[in-house]
């Protein structure tokens, strides 16, 4: 997790930053949106994508086994998973953490930064790294809520981009494809939005136990008239999709 989020920025400026984007978003979005969920009683979803140096993969999963996830989960953090990079920035982790609103984030904040031991872990976890990015995600009202921890063995991890003026229209699409493409034995988790971040993000897990059982179920799919209507609706609606494949990574097993 990200060492200025955690240890150098001030609470008072990142809380600022992170309650004035979902009231921003309120503003800019269309005439009949869907309202946000209260900040309160929403859960929040933080997502950290971690580059690892090329020659130093080994001795970061040790690092995080040992020494990271006792911390960020004695410090109230829930972990979604934590995943490598099968296809995509092959030394790049991705993990996702649900918290109870962002008032857990700040707790999880509050506590890391006055513990030693974290000190000492970001010590001799930052050598390690490349870089690192973060975004906070809220789930919309009519999304399937992942596990926790989520026990599939195999994750795509699918990015919508939409332009804010089309949001409300895409919104409607992915309510009404949801059921669509679990008939079709698919396993969406989400639509997650972003709520720091770019706003144009949304965000999809889809669920698979083996490349061969997604390749079975995609060709499937793909023979249908849903899948096509899908499709079509898709590319009037969103500016770009990006996927990754992802693999939970050996201490998240």
């Amino acid at each position: 997790m990200s060492r200025s989020s955690l240890r150098r920025a001030p609470l008072a400026v990142a809380f600022v930053i992170l309650f004035a984007a979902p009231y921003l978003a309120s503003r800019l979005a269309p005439a009949g949106a869907e309202p946000a969920a209260e900040p309160a009683a929403a859960r929040a979803y933080g997502e950290w994508r971690i580059r690892i140096k090329p020659d130093m993969g080994a001795q970061y999963v040790q690092l995080i086994a040992e020494k990271g996830l006792p911390l960020f989960r004695e410090s109230g953090g829930r972990m979604v998973g934590w995943w490598t990079t099968l296809v995509g920035n092959l030394y790049e982790h991705v993990t996702i953490w649900e918290y109870d609103g962002m008032a857990g984030f700040e707790k999880q904040v509050a506590a890391l930064g006055k513990d030693e031991r974290f000190a000492r872990f970001v010590a001799l976890r930052d050598p390690l790294l490349s870089g690192e990015d973060s975004r906070f995600l809220r789930l919309v009202p009519f999304a399937e809520k992942p596990s926790v921890p989520e026990p599939a063995k195999l994750v795509v991890h699918e990015i919508h981009r939409v332009p804010l003026g089309r949001m409300e229209r895409y919104l409607g699409f992915a309510k009404e494809s949801l059921p669509v493409l679990k008939r079709h034995k698919l396993r969406p988790v989400g639509p997650w939005r972003a709520d720091v971040g770019r706003w144009s993000e949304v965000t999809y897990l889809f669920l698979f136990e083996s490349l061969s059982e997604r390749e079975k179920l995609i060709e499937e799919f793909s023979a249908t008239g849903d899948a096509a209507a899908y499709g079509a609706r898709l590319a009037e609606l969103a500016e770009d999709v990006s996927t990754r494949i992802l693999v939970p990574a050996p201490f998240a097993r």
